[in-house]
């Protein structure tokens, strides 16, 4: 999977994760639901907040325990603001769920099924060509 800006006519999902096997499985279960994903190096959050503001995405993925300054909640939070319509997936094994100001996105406690993550994009982009088509 690429690790770099996204291209291409497949909608597209930043992946920010620090586990690499996890990233990659990620990764390929959404190419096989005809996603694209780009990976943020290390799973890093600083990385991630780069991407955000020099590419267009369609959906991110985040855990909330990154390594670094920037934790998942604010890469989320920069996210949804860039995108406010578009989804934002946090994970954590060790997050007993979102703190307070977390607005919008969605939470999924670690170990979750990658039927779970697709699902939620699924939705979300069946949500906004219903909103297009009220428009």
């Amino acid at each position: 999977m690429d690790s770099t800006a996204p291209q291409g006519a497949q909608p597209t999902i930043l992946v920010v994760e620090t586990d690499a096997n996890l990233r990659e499985l990620i990764a390929r279960t959404l190419g096989h639901a005809g996603y694209d994903a780009v990976l943020a190096p290390s799973g890093s959050g600083e990385a991630a907040l780069d991407l955000i503001s020099a590419a267009d995405f369609d959906g991110l993925y985040c855990e909330v325990q990154l390594p670094g300054e920037v934790d998942g909640w604010e890469v989320g939070a920069t996210f949804s603001f860039v995108w406010p319509d578009k989804p934002t997936v946090y994970a954590s094994a060790l997050a007993p769920g979102p703190p307070g100001r977390l607005r919008k996105g969605i939470f999924l406690h670690k170990p979750f099924g990658l039927d779970r993550l697709v699902t939620v994009f699924e939705t979300s982009a069946t949500a906004a060509r219903a909103r297009q088509a009220l428009a």
